[in-house]
């Protein structure tokens, strides 16, 4: 799972990443642990030759950084305000579920969630028509009482939408798919009566005939389906924070507009598993310089950073080209709402946490905190992504490295990172370890934790570089 490196990053002056990436990638060469290579063994590498002061010293430095970066991944988060930000609903959870885990069962933390874009690509229609015919075979059956309110049409469609997701997880745990899907087809019908304004039970059954047909005849979606899509994406997302409790006024649907530019679905880009040394296309190239527009990517943004003042920010970090293009705006967008926010108030305490999913890795040399995740942790998120996501359960872009669920692709990430630190730390510091979270840690996550200055740089860098 070490990226491959580009030759390259080891010229120059030298620093102590790039023996970290040297001794890392030595391990991975001859499948060796760390704390049984020798001098020899440093000497006729390429890359560790090149270690200024080489000894098996250099070696055990390596050891030592890994470590502190497992250890800084233990620590409990405490009193934080935290504001996860991901780029489309499900990145969050795909890239740092096992992290938020721990972060919401402590009572002192006020943990917010913001998903930037729509993401209604990532619905089908055969999806949402499966959906709106439920819907009406449920309204027909006398299922969905709520239209019998007086008001229900007036304002009462607007209210309720936690008992949605109640009632959704209470039959999740209860085993009863019938009664999820009405759940779920609830959330269905306030969102159409909101989005058309209908004002009978007669306009939900001529609107959704109309648009039943529209989706069988394969019609061009029109704004409110798009928006629809949307709010099912938003209300897949409200489910799975909802496992641990978190109420909807911590989720955040920016719908922020620099969605609208793809005019078609994003296209799929794998994991990070070639080496970059390739000449770069020129519609790649526009993206990298791609800039947000202040209006409608950075306000929203910057507004809510303002209201909320976390103390922490976990960010996807993803460059052009490494996934869909909406991650590398999101984070530009961002990065330019944090560079606001730190001219009008101090952020010397404000923590950014960068996260990649199933898209793009870190390689460990880059990542400052390792973030253990164990038996317990894997087998929520996939129970998790599975009840929650349900357009995602079989995802309408699938990476091409990978057919199934991208749960299941963050999971074999998450397993390959901790089989490879395996090397530098050895097995036995894992079931050994006086930590009850180290004993049990089968995976982990590779996070990159930087201050203001230390994101903006990056951001910077991605656009100029």
């Amino acid at each position: 799972m070490f990226n491959k490196t580009d030759p390259s990053i080891f010229e120059g002056d030298w620093t102590f990443e790039k023996t970290e990436r040297a001794v890392l990638g030595l391990c991975k060469t001859l499948n060796r642990y760390a704390h049984k290579l020798t001098l020899e063994d440093l000497q006729n590498d390429p890359r560790c030759a090149k270690i200024p002061n080489l000894s098996l010293n250099s070696v055990q430095q390596v050891i030592d950084d890994v470590a502190a970066k497992l250890w800084h991944g233990v620590k409990p988060f405490q009193n934080e305000v935290i504001y996860h930000t991901g780029p489309h609903h499900d990145d969050i959870m795909l890239g740092i579920m096992p992290l938020i885990s721990r972060q919401l069962r402590e009572p002192s933390n006020e943990v917010h969630f913001a998903i930037m874009t729509s993401g209604y690509h990532s619905v089908t229609d055969e999806f949402l028509l499966k959906a709106l015919e439920d819907t009406l075979d449920f309204l027909h059956q006398g299922q969905i009482q709520m239209v019998r309110y007086p008001d229900f049409f007036d304002k009462g469609y607007r209210f309720k939408q936690e008992k949605d997701i109640y009632h959704y997880l209470d039959n999740v745990a209860r085993k009863n798919p019938i009664e999820m899907r009405r759940g779920f087809c609830h959330r269905i019908l306030r969102d159409a009566v909101g989005l058309w304004q209908l004002k009978s039970v007669e306009d939900i059954e001529v609107r959704f005939q109309t648009e039943i047909e529209n989706l069988r005849k394969h019609q061009p979606n029109s704004s409110e389906i798009q928006q629809l899509k949307g709010q099912i994406r938003e209300f897949e997302e409200e489910l799975v924070w909802a496992y641990a409790g978190t109420s909807l006024k911590h989720i955040h649907h920016l719908r922020l507009g620099l969605y609208n530019e793809a005019k078609v679905p994003e296209p799929v880009e794998g994991p990070t598993s070639k080496e970059s040394s390739h000449v770069e296309p020129a519609s790649q190239q526009a993206q990298r310089l791609w800039s947000p527009n202040r209006e409608r990517d950075v306000l929203p943004i910057l507004n809510q950073l303002r209201e909320l003042k976390p103390t922490v920010i976990t960010v996807a970090i993803d460059s052009a080209g490494l996934g869909p293009n909406t991650h590398y705006k999101v984070m530009q967008s961002i990065a330019e709402a944090v560079r606001l926010w730190g001219e009008e108030a101090n952020l010397w305490n404000l923590r950014i946490i960068g996260y990649r999913n199933v898209w793009s890795t870190f390689h460990p040399a880059e990542a400052n905190v390792y973030i253990p995740v164990s038996l317990n942790a894997l087998a929520v998120f996939e129970k998790a992504f599975k009840d929650s996501y349900l357009t995602q359960v079989k995802a309408e872009f699938p990476n091409p490295d990978f057919d199934g669920p991208f749960s299941e692709l963050a999971e074999l990430i998450w397993v390959k990172q901790l089989k490879d630190i395996q090397l530098i730390l050895g097995k036995n510091f894992f079931y050994e370890n006086a930590h009850p979270l180290i004993r049990a840690t089968h995976g982990l996550v590779f996070l990159k934790e930087m201050n203001v200055k230390e994101f903006v740089d990056l951001a910077e860098k991605m656009v100029i570089n």
